[in-house]
């Protein structure tokens, strides 16, 4: 005889089957506020009936070296300057594949960044971006479009004004400005 009482069959639902951990990745509901507000344009006033002013015609776009420098700023003050091969987390280490890569540590107070979280290097005057298999994983959100998931371990440009998510810390991405000596 037995020491304990086993209840009679359906009294105690079967327990459901453990399914594979998720992977938490928080995706906010919208871009965050931070990024700036586009320069007004100013409107030519021109009498009713007199023709209208010309096109202004656009800049010319300007050539970029196989230097070219990419500026991230999030509205938590970080500002990440990429030249070549920086690796990013709260304690970034090189790891094989980021090898020579600069670490760059940046602050988060919710823990949302892997301690090496993710690889941005400036490829042909791109920025890339590569999860290197973080926890809560990195996004690109170019604007007016749904954010995208990274898929660790592959390389991802990231356009010019997007959004770059690492866990829950958001980063604002242009070129940087051209140094001046």
């Amino acid at each position: 005889m037995s020491d304990f009482i086993v209840p009679p069959p359906g009294l105690v639902p079967d327990a459901p089957a453990p399914a594979e951990p998720e992977r938490t990745v928080r995706v906010p509901d919208r871009i965050p506020a931070f990024r700036p507000p586009a320069p007004a344009t100013p409107v030519p006033s021109a009498p009713p009936g007199a023709a209208a002013p010309p096109p202004v015609p656009a800049p010319p776009i300007r050539p970029h070296g196989p230097r070219t420098a990419w500026r991230l700023r999030s509205d938590g003050g970080h500002d990440v300057t990429v030249r070549g091969r920086v690796v990013v987390g709260r304690d970034p280490r090189a790891t094989d594949a980021a090898a020579g890569a600069e670490p760059v540590a940046i602050d988060d107070a919710a823990r949302s960044l892997s301690k090496t979280h993710a690889l941005l290097e400036v490829v042909d005057d791109r920025l890339l971006a590569t999860d290197l298999a973080s926890t809560n994983g990195v996004r690109i959100w170019p604007e007016g479009e749904d954010a995208v998931e990274l898929e660790p371990g592959r390389p991802t440009s990231v356009p010019e004004g997007a959004v770059l998510l690492l866990g829950d810390v958001a980063f604002l991405v242009n070129r940087a400005p051209d140094a001046t000596v």
